[in-house]
């Protein structure tokens, strides 16, 4: 019985995060050109982005690995896209897909 009591509370609690996270996503908002992308090992290796103008943050890894240095972004507030500008093309990253699969499937668990 308890078994199932920790799984439930656990479910919860995963899907409780990544409600949260979708939702810190959205209300996000920066821009800038990458110039270094980085592993923060202070910061439990958190995938991370440093802008030419010496601003850093931490990008989910699933868009860390879609970045590459020299790219400009934008992720306007209450927008659930990332524009990613390079070489001329705009490259449209969705955030809401990406976290909408990840919640059905941890539902499904």
């Amino acid at each position: 019985m308890s078994f199932l009591a920790f799984k439930f509370i656990f479910k919860k609690d995963v899907l409780s995060i990544m409600t949260e996270n979708y939702n810190l996503e959205i209300e996000d908002s920066y821009n800038g050109k990458i110039e270094r992308k980085y592993y923060d090992k202070f910061n439990h290796n958190a995938s991370m982005i440093k802008f030419v103008d010496n601003k850093s943050r931490g990008i989910h890894p699933y868009f860390w690995g879609k970045l590459r240095i020299g790219d400009s972004i934008s992720k306007v507030k209450g927008d659930s896209v990332i524009q990613v500008f390079r070489n001329g093309e705009k490259i449209i990253l969705e955030i809401a897909p990406f976290y909408e699969k990840a919640i059905e499937e941890q539902q499904k668990k």
